[in-house]
């Protein structure tokens, strides 16, 4: 796993407040619409159907539907 990446970014991330959303999605999602050239809704809608995109983003088992509000992106 990419676990190194959560120590190297952790002290970014405040202990108040609302539970953050998953480092490696967050890095992922973004470096898969680049790397494909997608739009937003292009790389959620490719996201629910491609199983490399949820691994690489962290997900452990396939999901059916997009587990994030779009508007965190």
């Amino acid at each position: 796993r990419l676990d190194w990446i959560d120590g190297e970014i952790a002290p970014l991330y405040s202990k108040n407040g609302r539970p953050g959303i998953e480092n490696r999605f967050m890095i992922g999602l973004p470096l898969l619409k680049h790397i494909y050239g997608l739009s937003d809704e292009g790389v959620c809608e490719r996201w629910v159907h491609d199983p490399y995109f949820q691994f690489f983003t962290g997900e452990e088992f396939f999901q059916h539907t997009f587990t994030h509000e779009r508007s965190d992106l």
